[in-house]
């Protein structure tokens, strides 16, 4: 699936041109027109990022940013400004809100899209502290204490499902194996374990993360495995 962005804009010539860019590059673009609607769209589709048709006069750009910075569940979203001729005097006030960059048109797309893509993949890859904690996005995953947080919350499940879930999350969109999971979580009791045992533990971690996410993040792919897919 192509990585969405959500493209602020109130001129549909400015959507045609931008989402036009965009769409050849590879990615999903979805119009939003006020500040209404962008939060709540933000939030359901979790989009790569949001790009800003910022004009003069318009404080209506610098309210959404800061709506979006300051909501928990959007506000790890990646927003950029592009700010029109005589449209300058935004720049304070969108750095006040929390923008995370600002391209004053006319400027070269390329700019724009180098930007985007280290923003996509950045947010698809996993890092692993020196403690040997992983984070990926909005997840940190404690190894000493088998505990999982999402956004700051504690997402409380059992030993394995934390090995399952770490194993998963280190790379993102790859499909395991049963047998691969199975060595993962059960690595000094393989033989304990088997194939049906994966799917029941499986599909309690995807209850678990559906309940505290509001949304299903691990695929199954038939006849291959599972995968952590947190924008599928």
């Amino acid at each position: 699936m192509s990585p969405t962005i959500l493209i602020y804009s109130q001129d549909p010539d400015f959507f045609l041109i931008f989402g036009h860019i965009l769409a050849v590059a590879g990615f999903e673009t979805r119009l939003v027109h006020n500040e209404q609607e962008t939060l709540p769209i933000a939030a359901e589709q979790r989009p790569a990022a949001v790009v800003m048709d910022c004009q003069p006069d318009d404080a209506s750009t610098a309210l959404t940013c800061q709506r979006l910075k300051s909501d928990p569940t959007t506000r790890n979203i990646p927003v950029a400004a592009l700010i029109a001729p005589s449209a300058g005097l935004l720049h304070v006030d969108l750095i006040k809100a929390g923008v995370d960059e600002t391209f004053s048109r006319p400027f070269a797309p390329e700019k724009l899209l180098s930007w985007l893509n280290a923003k996509v993949s950045a947010r698809d890859a996993s890092i692993e502290t020196t403690a040997g904690d992983l984070v990926f996005g909005d997840f940190r995953l404690e190894r000493r204490g088998y505990r999982v947080f999402f956004q700051d919350v504690w997402i409380a499940m059992p030993p394995i499902e934390f090995k399952l879930l770490r194993h998963l999350m280190a790379r993102p969109g790859i499909v395991f194996s049963r047998e691969d999971l199975i060595e993962a979580a059960w690595p000094e009791h393989a033989t304990d374990a088997d194939l049906r045992s994966v799917d029941v533990h499986i599909a309690k971690l995807r209850k678990t993360l559906k309940k505290a996410l509001g949304r299903d993040v691990i695929r199954t792919v038939r006849s291959a495995g599972y995968s952590f897919a947190p924008h599928w």
